[in-house]
Protein backbone atom coordinates (compact mmCIF):
# COMPACT_ATOMS: atom_id res chain seq x y z
CA UNK A 1 0.00 0.00 0.00
CA UNK A 2 1.40 3.38 -0.98
CA UNK A 3 1.38 6.44 1.26
CA UNK A 4 -1.32 8.03 -0.89
CA UNK A 5 -3.54 4.94 -0.62
CA UNK A 6 -3.00 4.76 3.14
CA UNK A 7 -3.77 8.47 3.56
CA UNK A 8 -6.91 8.10 1.42
CA UNK A 9 -8.14 5.27 3.67
CA UNK A 10 -7.20 7.20 6.79
CA UNK A 11 -8.86 10.43 5.67
CA UNK A 12 -12.02 8.53 4.67
CA UNK A 13 -12.27 7.33 8.27
CA UNK A 14 -11.02 10.58 9.87
CA UNK A 15 -11.84 13.50 7.55
CA UNK A 16 -10.48 16.17 9.92
CA UNK A 17 -6.97 14.65 9.85
CA UNK A 18 -4.65 16.54 7.50
CA UNK A 19 -1.46 15.54 5.79
CA UNK A 20 1.43 17.46 7.35
CA UNK A 21 2.98 20.17 5.19
CA UNK A 22 6.46 18.92 6.02
CA UNK A 23 6.74 15.14 6.44
CA UNK A 24 9.11 13.50 8.88
CA UNK A 25 11.80 12.07 6.62
CA UNK A 26 9.94 10.29 3.80
CA UNK A 27 7.18 8.79 5.98
CA UNK A 28 3.47 9.53 5.81
CA UNK A 29 3.00 12.29 8.37
CA UNK A 30 -0.44 13.43 9.50
CA UNK A 31 -1.55 16.21 11.81
CA UNK A 32 -4.48 15.74 14.19
CA UNK A 33 -7.04 18.52 14.71
CA UNK A 34 -7.29 17.77 18.44
CA UNK A 35 -6.52 15.20 21.14
CA UNK A 36 -9.95 13.54 20.89
CA UNK A 37 -8.95 11.97 17.54
CA UNK A 38 -5.76 10.30 18.83
CA UNK A 39 -7.18 7.21 20.52
CA UNK A 40 -9.61 6.27 17.70
CA UNK A 41 -6.87 6.89 15.10
CA UNK A 42 -4.32 4.78 17.01
CA UNK A 43 -6.87 1.95 17.34
CA UNK A 44 -7.63 2.17 13.62
CA UNK A 45 -3.92 2.04 12.74
CA UNK A 46 -3.39 -0.95 15.02
CA UNK A 47 -6.25 -2.83 13.34
CA UNK A 48 -4.68 -1.98 9.95
CA UNK A 49 -1.41 -3.70 10.92
CA UNK A 50 0.49 -0.84 12.54
CA UNK A 51 0.98 -2.82 15.73
CA UNK A 52 4.27 -1.28 16.84
CA UNK A 53 4.45 2.09 18.57
CA UNK A 54 8.08 2.78 17.75
CA UNK A 55 8.44 6.21 19.31
CA UNK A 56 6.55 8.84 21.25
CA UNK A 57 8.06 12.25 21.95
CA UNK A 58 7.39 15.99 22.07
CA UNK A 59 9.08 19.24 21.06
CA UNK A 60 8.76 22.69 22.62
CA UNK A 61 8.33 25.36 19.93
CA UNK A 62 8.11 28.38 22.24
CA UNK A 63 11.41 30.01 21.28
CA UNK A 64 15.15 29.80 21.86
CA UNK A 65 16.42 27.94 24.90
CA UNK A 66 16.85 29.98 28.07
CA UNK A 67 20.46 29.42 29.16
CA UNK A 68 19.47 29.79 32.85
CA UNK A 69 18.20 26.22 32.53
CA UNK A 70 21.74 24.91 32.32
CA UNK A 71 24.05 24.39 35.23
CA UNK A 72 27.01 26.64 34.56
CA UNK A 73 30.36 27.13 36.13
CA UNK A 74 33.87 26.72 35.00
CA UNK A 75 34.97 26.57 31.41
CA UNK A 76 33.05 23.68 29.89
CA UNK A 77 34.54 24.24 26.45
CA UNK A 78 37.97 22.57 26.28
CA UNK A 79 38.86 24.57 23.15
CA UNK A 80 38.67 27.94 24.94
CA UNK A 81 41.73 29.11 26.90
CA UNK A 82 41.48 28.98 30.68
CA UNK A 83 39.55 31.92 32.04
CA UNK A 84 37.79 32.67 28.75
CA UNK A 85 34.05 33.15 29.02
CA UNK A 86 32.05 31.01 26.61
CA UNK A 87 29.95 33.09 24.22
CA UNK A 88 26.65 31.30 24.72
CA UNK A 89 23.38 33.15 24.47
CA UNK A 90 19.95 32.21 23.28
CA UNK A 91 19.60 33.23 19.66
CA UNK A 92 16.27 33.31 17.86
CA UNK A 93 16.36 31.75 14.42
CA UNK A 94 15.42 34.44 11.91
CA UNK A 95 12.20 33.71 10.08
CA UNK A 96 11.25 30.77 12.29
CA UNK A 97 7.65 30.84 13.51
CA UNK A 98 7.89 30.25 17.26
CA UNK A 99 4.58 29.50 18.97
CA UNK A 100 3.46 28.61 22.51
CA UNK A 101 2.81 24.92 21.81
CA UNK A 102 4.26 21.49 22.40
CA UNK A 103 4.24 19.31 19.30
CA UNK A 104 3.55 15.69 20.28
CA UNK A 105 4.66 12.97 17.90
CA UNK A 106 3.89 9.23 17.65
CA UNK A 107 5.52 6.82 15.20
CA UNK A 108 3.45 3.74 14.28
CA UNK A 109 5.10 0.93 12.31
CA UNK A 110 3.73 -1.94 10.26
CA UNK A 111 6.50 -4.53 10.17
CA UNK A 112 4.68 -6.68 7.60
CA UNK A 113 4.21 -3.75 5.19
CA UNK A 114 7.53 -2.09 6.05
CA UNK A 115 5.63 1.16 6.51
CA UNK A 116 5.56 3.93 9.07
CA UNK A 117 2.97 6.58 9.92
CA UNK A 118 3.95 9.63 11.93
CA UNK A 119 1.11 11.29 13.86
CA UNK A 120 1.55 14.85 15.14
CA UNK A 121 -0.57 16.88 17.52
CA UNK A 122 0.00 20.42 18.74
CA UNK A 123 -1.17 21.12 22.29
CA UNK A 124 -0.90 24.37 24.28
CA UNK A 125 2.13 24.55 26.59
CA UNK A 126 -0.03 25.40 29.58
CA UNK A 127 -1.76 22.24 30.85
CA UNK A 128 -0.50 20.18 27.89
CA UNK A 129 -2.33 16.86 27.73
CA UNK A 130 -3.29 14.03 25.41
CA UNK A 131 -5.00 10.66 25.85
CA UNK A 132 -2.75 7.82 26.97
CA UNK A 133 -2.05 5.03 24.49
CA UNK A 134 -0.65 2.73 27.19
CA UNK A 135 -3.83 0.62 27.09
CA UNK A 136 -3.31 -0.06 23.36
CA UNK A 137 0.48 -0.18 23.16
CA UNK A 138 2.66 -1.37 26.06
CA UNK A 139 5.55 0.66 24.60
CA UNK A 140 3.64 3.87 25.39
CA UNK A 141 3.95 3.37 29.16
CA UNK A 142 7.54 4.48 29.77
CA UNK A 143 7.64 6.86 26.79
CA UNK A 144 4.61 8.77 28.12
CA UNK A 145 6.23 8.91 31.57
CA UNK A 146 9.43 10.27 30.00
CA UNK A 147 7.55 12.99 28.08
CA UNK A 148 5.61 13.83 31.25
CA UNK A 149 8.83 14.07 33.28
CA UNK A 150 10.90 16.09 30.81
CA UNK A 151 8.25 18.27 29.12
CA UNK A 152 5.24 18.22 31.46
CA UNK A 153 2.74 16.56 29.09
CA UNK A 154 -0.09 14.85 31.02
CA UNK A 155 -1.42 11.64 29.47
CA UNK A 156 -5.04 11.19 30.54
CA UNK A 157 -5.79 7.62 31.58
CA UNK A 158 -2.16 6.57 32.14
CA UNK A 159 -2.05 4.03 35.00
CA UNK A 160 1.16 5.37 36.63
CA UNK A 161 2.07 8.83 35.35
CA UNK A 162 5.08 9.50 37.58
CA UNK A 163 8.61 10.76 36.99
CA UNK A 164 10.95 8.27 35.37
CA UNK A 165 14.25 10.08 34.65
CA UNK A 166 14.65 12.99 37.04
CA UNK A 167 14.67 12.87 40.85
CA UNK A 168 11.47 13.76 42.70
CA UNK A 169 12.99 16.92 44.19
CA UNK A 170 13.78 18.42 40.75
CA UNK A 171 11.41 21.29 40.02
CA UNK A 172 10.09 21.90 36.51
CA UNK A 173 10.58 20.05 33.25
CA UNK A 174 14.17 20.19 31.90
CA UNK A 175 13.38 19.98 28.17
CA UNK A 176 11.07 22.98 28.16
CA UNK A 177 12.67 26.05 26.61
CA UNK A 178 11.87 28.19 29.67
CA UNK A 179 13.27 25.73 32.23
CA UNK A 180 15.38 27.39 34.91
CA UNK A 181 17.50 25.14 37.10
CA UNK A 182 16.97 25.53 40.84
CA UNK A 183 20.12 24.70 42.80
CA UNK A 184 19.89 21.48 44.74
CA UNK A 185 22.17 19.38 46.93
CA UNK A 186 24.10 18.05 43.91
CA UNK A 187 25.29 21.47 42.69
CA UNK A 188 28.71 22.80 43.68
Amino acid sequence: MTQDELFAALSAEFPAVARAEVPVKDHLTVRLPGPDVLLPLASWLKRRGFGLLDMLTATDFSGPTDMKGFVGGGNFNVFLPDGAAPQVAPVAAPGYRYRPVLDLLWSFVSIADKARVIVRLEVPRENASAPSLSGLFKAADWQERETFDLLGVRYEGHPNLTKILTPDFLQGHPLRKDYVHVKDRFDD
